[in-house]
């Protein structure tokens, strides 16, 4: 059985959450070897920002999951 997608995008958001360096460190999600988004975790807020690149589009999410089935609608054909 395949793992889940969703898995591998939560494991990379969680391993930013556990990031205990003095800048954030962004973590950029391609589809088919193109570059889709960019998302940053601010622990002073402990909110995500991701960074669409088509169309150009900039969200907020303080939950988790929400990024994560964002990331996940923009990374598969759904």
């Amino acid at each position: 059985m395949e793992e889940s997608q969703l898995i591998g995008i939560i494991n990379r958001l969680k391993a930013m959450q556990e990031d205990a360096g003095d800048e954030p460190q962004p973590r950029r999600f391609e589809r088919d070897g193109v570059e889709k988004a960019q998302v940053v975790y601010n622990p002073d807020t402990q909110t995500y920002t991701l960074d669409e690149y088509q169309p150009d589009e900039h969200f907020e999410f303080d939950n988790i999951d929400l990024v994560a089935i964002e990331l996940f609608e923009l990374l598969t054909d759904n």
